[in-house]
């Protein structure tokens, strides 16, 4: 089976389209989502119809869930963004709100693992060698490789019989994950707000049969994201502002 990961898409349509495209173009035979679909972007309705209709297993964000609860540990600029998202789902988005309340933290399949953050706690981010060994203690020994997001920073990341080391990989690269891997982590990064420098959309396939990761990135129509942000007064422009620069 190969399958496409994609998280943090952020209510934006214009890179979650060029993905989707993408990932077809790959031949994949199903898309794992690893929750945050809302918050940030203009397109919140949009992207969970979308979700709905093309995602075969999503887990639940920290953004999506504060769509369904009072939101919890953000600053302004978050905060404010999904006040105005929760307003969007006030009225005619049962099924959108049934979707989101069904969705799980974790998700497991022929070996993957989906997470937002930290296994037990979708809020933490994965940011250091501890967390690591904390994913990977809590993965079953039917588990191979945890796919996560939440940071918007894609890594790869092999756990061996003795040490914990980086994968480098470059876009456009892929990478077959040998036996000398016991366990894999790797971070997807963002669809629709990268923070590592680059505002391509960011994704990953894995071939489960073939244990191969592949890393990519596409362009997608930023300036008309930033445009409808700016439209809204209630999403700060710094929110339009970072997409150019993918920060």
């Amino acid at each position: 089976m190969k399958v496409a990961i994609v998280s943090d898409i952020h209510s934006n349509v214009e890179a979650f389209s060029v993905v989707k495209n993408k990932i077809e173009d790959l031949g994949v035979d199903k898309i794992f989502c690893l929750g945050d679909i809302v918050g940030y972007g203009p397109n919140p309705v949009e992207i969970l119809n979308a979700v709905r209709e093309n995602v075969d297993a999503c887990i639940l964000g920290n953004h999506d869930e504060a769509v369904l609860e009072e939101p919890k540990y953000f600053n302004r600029i978050p905060y404010e963004a999904i006040m105005w998202t929760k307003v969007q789902f006030s009225y005619g988005q049962e099924k959108n709100l049934e979707f989101l309340g069904s969705l799980p933290s974790i998700y497991r399949e022929q070996g993957v693992v989906l997470t937002h953050g930290l296994l037990d706690n979708n809020m933490c981010y994965v940011d250091s060698t501890d967390d690591l060994m904390m994913i990977f203690d809590g993965m079953t020994e039917d588990d191979f490789i945890c796919f996560g997001g939440h940071s918007h920073y894609p890594s790869i990341w092999a756990l061996g019989e003795d040490e914990l080391g980086p994968i480098e990989l470059e876009p456009g690269q892929e990478v077959v994950l040998g036996p000398e891997v016991k366990k894999a982590w790797a971070n997807v990064g963002s669809v629709g707000q990268p923070r590592d420098g680059d505002p391509r959309s960011s994704f990953m396939t894995w071939d489960t049969t073939e244990r191969t990761l592949a890393y990519h990135r596409v362009e997608y129509d930023f300036p008309t994201t930033m445009k409808k942000i700016r439209h809204i007064p209630e999403l700060d422009n710094f929110l339009a502002d970072r997409l150019e620069n993918g920060v």
